[in-house]
């Protein structure tokens, strides 16, 4: 049944995590292995096993951090109990995009961003939702490969899916398996779909239950949840009505910080003039070492399909285009990359 549990506003960084708050001064670019350690420990997930990733992408050796903001020390950053404002382990999380269907669907994975940055890193869904197209790096768990694996995933962890998913594509086993799993053994899932009462049908028969009713829950809206976290957290040129992607957020604040473009994605997606250390240059590694260099006569056209997974609105093709003529330049190689993204902007 719907259980609700709040509590009080609590930042991250405490005596026992650092010997001072030094974390608290601006955030230095050039961040420390020791610095990701003590970060990770401070967000620890006290409901889950593991550890919690933190939001930090292992990207050290590219020269860039992914999410974290370069404004605001690492413990001005909420925990996700804090975030979410419970400490049920179970949420469901209502995300209005993944209710448009056929040429309008599109932004169904915005939300990994965010969990990402609460120390949520492992999500499962369906195949058709990625187009192969990671914009940021996670650990994915295909829908059909778990349900058989539900006591060996690691926990934390997002499912997104649909009613429809439950009901007409065999989620409906893999939604109880992780539900029960997840109460029973107090650990943390997230189960962002398209209703705040996601039902199955096969096991809750009863007219106009849901999970709501039978399962230990708590309810979020994700529009909320990110509305008050971007107003909260981040200083970011993008407006929220444009995009709910904490990844297109993050890297409007750090271009805003270094006077890079910062106020559309076409002008943050503008590799001539993007600093050497932003988040948007993740997914052209991506690209290289997924060696989808042999598609490039659809490049584009790929490129914009994968981005509309993660893009509320506008025109994905221009930003498809900038990366296709990044990597162009580039010539598909990592070494090159990496030397184009660390060269002066002035100089590219």
């Amino acid at each position: 049944m719907y259980r609700e549990q709040s509590i009080s506003p609590s930042v991250l960084c405490s005596a026992s995590v650092r010997n001072s708050c030094d974390c608290c001064e601006e955030y230095n670019t050039d961040i420390m292995l020791s610095d990701l350690a003590d970060y990770h420990t401070a967000t620890r997930d006290p409901i889950g096993t593991g550890w919690a990733n933190a939001g930090v992408s292992n990207n050290i050796n590219r020269g860039f951090i992914t999410h974290l903001s370069a404004s605001k020390g690492m413990c001005d950053l909420p925990s996700i109990e804090d975030t979410l404002r419970t400490t049920t382990p179970a949420v469901v999380v209502r995300d209005p995009q993944l209710q448009k269907r056929g040429r309008h669907a599109r932004a169904q994975l915005r939300s990994i961003p965010f969990f990402d940055e609460l120390g949520i890193n492992t999500v499962v869904h369906a195949d058709v939702y990625d187009n192969d197209f990671k914009l940021i790096d996670y650990t994915h768990y295909r829908s059909e490969d778990v349900s058989e694996i539900v006591d060996d995933v690691e926990f934390p962890l997002v499912q997104i899916t649909t009613q429809e998913g439950i009901e007409e594509y065999g989620e409906e086993e893999l939604v109880r398996a992780l539900l029960q799993h997840a109460t029973k053994e107090r650990k943390r899932y997230i189960l962002v779909t398209d209703t705040t009462s996601p039902r199955l049908p096969t096991y809750i028969r009863k007219p106009g239950r849901s999970v709501v009713d039978d399962y230990d829950v708590a309810v979020k809206d994700y529009e909320t949840l990110s509305a008050r976290y971007l107003e909260d957290h981040v200083d970011s040129t993008l407006p929220a009505s444009q995009t709910r992607n904490l990844h297109y957020h993050r890297a409007s604040e750090y271009h805003k910080q270094r006077d890079a473009p910062a106020g559309t994605l076409e002008g943050i997606y503008d590799y001539t003039r993007a600093p050497s250390q932003s988040p948007i240059w993740e997914p052209l590694y991506y690209f290289i070492e997924h060696d989808l260099e042999n598609v490039l006569d659809e490049y584009s056209e790929r490129i914009s399909d994968a981005l509309r997974s993660w893009t509320e609105r506008g025109e994905t093709r221009k930003v498809a285009n900038q990366m296709l003529d990044a990597l162009r330049i580039c010539e598909f190689e990592k070494e090159q990359l990496r030397e184009y993204q660390q060269t002066d902007p002035n100089l590219r």
